[in-house]
């Protein structure tokens, strides 16, 4: 039996009030005006329906905007042009997948940079692949999803304090497909606030997996969570919460810490790559004592983290059968300490 819509409102304003909404520093003189594209020119999520109605339930409940949706190709044109695409305050890809045909994806940028809010779920990192300026953008690239959809993994708030992840537990678990991105990442560009926590997780491979970020572009800001492959993960009001406080923002709503953190990020990786490596010497049992010596280390020489990135970058484009040299070596400068 289907719930009416004036019940399913209440439910979700319910389960709201349980997490809490963004506290704003002010009301806004209106609900900003977001243009969210679904369209997809590659791989079509089956969550889309149920994100675009979570999508338009949140912005009637909290206030805090007005979402439109592009979901017909033959309207990019129309959408994107400049003059309609200034009425807007930001832009959503909501699963969006393939090369989008957005007829200038330079004034996009350009228009994002000038002061607009971008707000990317889940397949946003798996749009406009071949374009290193949009890597550049969003923060990385889809290369794969070793952690598939009917997985629960562990996941690190590297930052239980700020408000776009407050609302986690500084380690959850969480069952939702997790990506991996290419090589073109740059760990100067974003602040990573969620990493998959690899210890807790498998496969276990040797690099870090950012899982949600945000950062300043020009006057702009950007919001990203890899979260939303599930119908499960839309329906969660915790990462409604979530995504509330991304989008708020992104939307400027409220200020918080955005400088891109390196640093966290070669932490994290270090602790990816000892956890593999455990895992293929026969160490497992060790991890957690070789974890906490790294940890003791980076507190003391912060920047031995950032020096290791090259060694554990060259990991990465190893098969394999040909990491445990690799491994060993990370495990012996570890030990060395």
């Amino acid at each position: 039996m289907r719930i009416s819509r004036w019940l399913a409102g209440g439910i979700m304003m319910a389960a709201l009030a349980t997490v809490g909404l963004p506290c704003l520093a002010e009301e806004p003189a209106r609900p900003a005006r977001l243009l969210a594209v679904t369209f997809t020119a590659g791989f079509r999520h089956g969550s889309i329906p149920t994100g675009e109605a979570t999508l338009e339930e949140l912005g009637r409940t909290s206030g805090l905007f007005h979402v439109d949706f592009l979901r017909d190709p033959a309207t990019f044109n129309e959408l994107f042009a400049p003059t309609v695409l200034a009425g807007f305050d930001g832009l959503m890809f909501v699963n969006t997948t393939g090369q989008l045909p957005v007829p200038d994806l330079k004034a996009m940028l350009e228009w994002v940079t000038a002061g607009k809010a971008f707000i990317g779920m889940h397949a946003a990192t798996d749009t406009f692949n071949r374009s290193d300026d949009y890597c550049d953008f969003i923060g990385g690239i889809f290369a794969g999803h070793p952690w598939n959809a009917g997985g629960e993994y562990g996941f690190v708030v590297h930052e239980p304090a700020h408000r776009v992840t407050a609302m986690y537990q500084p380690r959850f678990r969480w069952r939702d497909e997790i990506y991996q991105y290419d090589q073109r990442w740059k760990p100067e560009n974003v602040r990573v606030l969620i990493s998959l926590d690899m210890p807790t997780s498998d496969p276990r491979e040797p690099w870090h997996i950012p899982v949600s970020w945000i950062r300043e572009y020009g006057s702009g800001r950007l919001f990203y969570t890899n979260f939303g492959h599930n119908d499960a993960t839309w329906k969660d009001p915790v990462f409604q919460k979530h995504l509330l406080e991304g989008i708020a923002w992104a939307l400027k709503q409220y200020d918080a810490p955005a400088a891109a953190n390196p640093d966290v990020q070669a932490a994290e990786y270090v602790r990816s790559v000892i956890a593999a490596a455990a895992k293929a010497l026969g160490r497992e049992a060790d991890t957690g004592k070789l974890v906490a010596r790294a940890e003791a280390r980076i507190t003391r020489e912060p920047a031995w983290a950032t020096g290791m990135r090259p060694q554990l970058l060259e990991i990465r484009g190893q098969p394999a059968a040909a990491r445990i040299d690799a491994y060993k070596k990370v495990i012996e400068a570890v030990e060395a300490d």
